[in-house]
C-alpha cells in the first residue's frame, strides 16, 4: 500500500487562488508547463503565490539528462498529461512535494503518483510519487478544446472493463485485491455515467488517482484495454483516454462472457457514440489486421506485468476477435 492521495483538492472557478496558501510554506518553486499555458498563464500564477518561478517547459525537458535543482523546494506541474508527468518525474527523482495544477480533464493522472514515460516508440509507466494538492481550475480547464474532456472520459468508462478484469484475475489467479480501492474506483465510475460535467469528470480522475496510490499500482484503473492502447502506440497518435475508451467494448464484450462485467459493452457503446467518441475503425484511424497485432501485443504485455488477462482467460484467437469486432460495430 502506498499514499492515500492529496492532502489539498481544489475543484472550482478560480481555484488558482488556493495556490497562495500553500506556496506560503515554500520560497523557491519550480514550475513544469508547455508554451501556450506559460504565455497565457505564467503571470497570473506568480501574482496569486507571490514569487518568481523558476520554469521548464516540458518540450525541452529530457528525463534522461543531468538536471540541476538545487535551491528549488517545491515542484508545480501546471499544464496537460505531459506537463504533470514530468513534474511527478522530478519529485520522484529529487524527493520533493509537488502540487497538479491541470489545464485539462483529459486523463486520470492528475492525481496519482504514477508518470507515463515513452521510450523506443513505447510508452510505460513508472512510479514516481503522489502529488500534496490538486488545484483544478475550472475557469481555465473549460477552455481546454473538447477533445480533451472526451479522453477523460474515456479515461473513466474504461473502468467498466478494468474492474471487472481486476476481479476475475482475483478470483482466477488470487491478484492481489483490495475490496476499499475497488469500491473508490466503482464509485467514480458510477458518478460519471450518470453525470459527465467537468466538475464530476476531475473528482473522478483524482479518486481513481488516489485510488491507484492506495493500492501501489494501476491494477485497479488499468486493464487489457489500457494494454491495447500501448500496444496502439506504437502506430497510433490518438489520444490516450480515445484509445482505452475503444478498446473498452472488445474487452467488454468478454467480459461478460465470463460472468463478470457490471455493464455492458452496448451501454458503453452508447455513451461513447452519443458524444461523438471514436468507435469504429475508420474513426480511430486503425484498421483490423493492425488491431489484430496491437490485441496480440497487449497479452504479451499483460504477461509481462503478471496481469492476467481476459483475452488470456478465455484463449480468444483472430476469427473470434474479427467476429466480435463486425458485432460491435467496428
Amino acid at each position: 500500500m502506498s499514499c492515500e492521495g492529496p492532502t489539498t483538492v481544489a475543484i472550482a472557478e478560480g481555484a488558482l487562488v488556493e495556490l497562495e496558501k500553500i506556496m506560503r510554506n515554500y520560497s523557491n518553486p519550480l514550475c513544469i508547463t508547455d508554451e501556450l499555458i506559460h504565455s497565457e498563464y505564467s503571470s497570473h500564477l506568480e501574482d496569486i503565490i507571490g514569487q518568481t518561478c523558476r520554469w521548464i517547459m516540458v518540450n525541452a525537458y529530457t528525463h534522461s539528462a543531468i538536471q540541476n535543482f538545487d535551491g528549488i523546494d517545491v515542484i508545480i506541474g501546471f499544464g496537460g498529461g505531459a506537463s504533470l508527468d514530468v513534474a511527478k518525474l522530478i519529485a520522484g527523482k529529487t524527493g520533493l512535494n509537488w502540487i497538479s495544477v491541470p489545464t485539462a480533464a483529459s486523463h486520470d493522472g492528475i492525481a496519482s503518483e504514477v508518470a507515463s514515460v515513452s521510450h523506443d516508440g513505447y510508452k510505460y509507466s513508472q512510479k514516481c510519487k503522489g502529488p500534496l494538492a490538486v488545484i483544478a481550475d475550472i475557469s481555465i480547464i473549460s477552455k481546454a478544446p473538447p477533445r480533451l474532456k472526451l479522453a477523460g472520459l474515456g479515461d473513466i468508462i474504461c473502468k467498466t472493463a478494468s474492474l471487472a478484469e481486476w476481479k476475475l484475475a482475483y478470483e482466477e489467479k488470487n491478484e492481489a485485491f483490495d475490496k476499499q480501492v475497488y469500491s473508490i474506483v466503482e464509485n467514480a465510475l458510477d458518478n460519471v455515467l450518470r453525470d459527465d460535467s467537468i466538475e464530476t469528470l476531475i473528482q473522478a480522475e483524482i479518486d481513481a488517482g488516489k485510488a491507484m496510490s492506495i493500492f501501489g499500482s494501476s491494477r485497479p484503473c488499468s486493464g487489457t484495454e489500457h494494454a491495447i492502447s500501448h500496444a496502439m502506440d506504437r502506430t497510433s497518435k490518438e489520444l490516450h483516454g480515445l484509445q482505452v475508451a475503444f478498446a473498452t467494448p472488445i474487452c467488454l464484450y468478454y467480459l461478460q462472457e465470463t460472468g463478470f462485467a457490471e455493464h455492458g459493452y452496448g451501454e458503453i457503446l452508447d455513451f461513447m457514440r452519443s458524444r461523438q467518441m471514436p468507435a469504429s475503425f475508420n474513426e480511430i484511424g486503425n484498421a483490423p489486421t493492425t488491431f489484430l497485432d496491437d490485441v496480440h501485443h497487449a497479452v504479451k504485455i499483460m504477461k509481462k506485468r503478471g496481469r492476467y488477462s481476459v483475452l488470456e482467460h478465455l484463449n480468444v484467437d483472430d476469427s473470434n476477435l474479427l467476429s466480435a469486432c463486425q458485432e460491435l460495430g467496428y
